[in-house]
């Protein structure tokens, strides 16, 4: 077996934290999907898939044949999870998530990058206990929700956010020369349920939070670190299904269940104007929607994925923000088993992928057939079902 650690990133760091490990028996351990985007595509091309486990992150790395290697357990000690990703226009993947401390106490929010395809991460970096700043003396509060991290793609800035239970909601950023300051309030309100943040090419960091008897409010930046609340509506949200994706310059739109039927909904402000839920169909669906925006047939498309009501999962494909002319769902293949939390990316050469999870927690995959028109896709395939070491340069 061989073991991989980060590169000393400097203070805060959790000593030897991060090493990408083989299973020792060669297995696929017990994983579950990050409760955000989790398949990427590297700076080289190259597709990447990460999930969660007891013991950390795990990743699968695409091979220059176009096969995973892994799964390789990013072993974290103390780990607590949950994990949130993100990447930026370089291909850096960001990671976010919880540690409980080797004597025990409350959980602290860690962080790590990755900076290329199939290398290790840095060291984990020990952001601590969430605790707005001038505030050092108060009550430790407890996390629920996060955290969520956000990459400005224009800045290169990172920012990591958490809902505590009676102080709001924190976020503590990193600038783009490397620099974390201070955990800061984005919200004067706590939230019970889950929450989603973005940050558009143009725009401020925005955050989209459930409350309260099932009122949703939308808190955006307005400038000098403070942010305001925007809009407030009331609207049903299943728990655990949000997720957010950038539409257009200085939008968004948010998407989640509907817990009375399972369909797929979706809401964006309007530009000063209230927004409004946007039906997407799916009913009947299970878990957290995968979305991502693909070029497909020459129009800017943004592609849904779901485990469907059967067992399969489904796709959907329309032109961005053009939900009002319909949405159609279609099954993708028959797998031998049901899949879950599948991810729509687009790999290396353009076309459209679709990752989920199958029910032993290996990784399976298709791809758009370019041959076909519209939107086809190949068989599913199983990827990286033997671990293999990590093999390369120490960082």
């Amino acid at each position: 077996m061989v073991v991989i650690r980060g590169r000393n990133r400097g203070r805060g760091t959790r000593a030897g934290a991060a090493a990408d490990r083989a299973p020792a028996t060669g297995g696929i351990p017990p994983v579950t999907a990050p409760a955000s985007r989790w398949l990427f595509t590297g700076g080289d091309g190259r597709l990447t898939a990460y999930a969660t486990s007891a013991a950390g992150p795990v990743r699968w790395t695409e091979t220059a044949n176009g096969t995973f290697d892994g799964p390789y357990v990013i072993e974290t000690p103390g780990w607590a999870g949950p994990l949130s990703l993100a990447s930026s226009r370089e291909g850096y993947v960001y990671f976010a998530g919880l540690c409980v401390p080797e004597d025990g106490g409350l959980p602290g929010v860690v962080v790590s990058t990755q900076y290329q395809t199939g290398r290790p991460l840095a060291d984990w970096y020990d952001l601590g206990v969430p605790v707005p700043a001038g505030e050092e003396d108060a009550a430790s509060d407890t996390i629920v929700a996060g955290p969520v991290v956000v990459v400005n793609q224009g800045s290169g800035s990172v920012h990591v956010l958490v809902s505590l239970l009676r102080t709001g909601i924190l976020r503590r950023s990193r600038t783009g020369e490397g620099r974390w300051g201070r955990w800061k309030r984005v919200t004067d309100r706590a939230y019970t349920g889950e929450f989603a943040a973005a940050m558009p090419t143009g725009g401020p960091l925005e955050v989209l939070a459930v409350g309260h008897e099932g009122a949703v409010d939308r808190w955006a930046g307005a400038g000098g670190g403070r942010f305001e609340l925007r809009d407030r509506f009331g609207m049903a949200v299943a728990d655990s299904t949000g997720t957010v994706l950038e539409t257009g310059r200085k939008r968004v739109t948010y998407v989640w269940r509907h817990p009375g039927d399972d369909s797929v909904v979706a809401w964006r402000a309007q530009g000063g104007e209230p927004g409004r839920m946007l039906p997407l169909g799916g009913a009947g669906g299970r878990g957290r929607p995968g979305v991502t925006r693909a070029p497909i047939g020459g129009y800017d498309c943004t592609v849904l994925a779901q485990a469907g009501a059967h067992g399969t999962v489904e796709v959907s494909a329309y032109v961005t923000e053009n939900e009002d002319y319909g949405i159609w769902w279609a099954p993708v293949g028959d797998p031998a088993t049901p899949l879950f939390s599948p991810q729509p990316g687009v790999d290396g050469a353009g076309r459209v992928v679709v990752a989920a999870l199958d029910g032993t927690g290996a990784l399976v995959l298709t791809r758009q057939n370019p041959a076909q028109d519209g939107l086809a896709f190949g068989p599913w395939n199983r990827e990286g079902t033997h671990a293999r070491s990590a093999s390369g340069r120490q960082w």
